[in-house]
């Protein structure tokens, strides 16, 4: 037990854990900011403005957050489009 648990620690270098950690915060950082800017525009009744900047915030967040999930969704999509002709 207490070898399997000194070996993840081994493997996960301090960089990793770096990136993790740094990663978190940004995030939390981005929403907080998303969010005041988000009720700044609400705010000030510019729907339009306020509309553009969600779609661009939540485009940006899943680009840098979650990448995978980009492609994921890419390979999905194809798939979806020419199974038809994949077959």
């Amino acid at each position: 037990m207490m070898t399997s648990y000194l070996m993840t620690l081994l493997v996960a270098g301090p960089g990793e854990k770096l990136q993790e950690a740094v990663g978190s915060e940004i995030g939390s950082l981005f929403f907080l900011a998303v969010i005041f800017i988000s009720l700044t525009l609400f705010w000030k009744r510019a729907f339009t403005a306020f509309i553009g900047f969600a779609l661009f915030a939540m485009l940006v967040s899943v680009f840098i957050f979650q990448p995978e999930l980009i492609s994921s969704l890419g390979s999905d999509g194809f798939r979806w489009l020419f199974e038809a002709y994949l077959k």
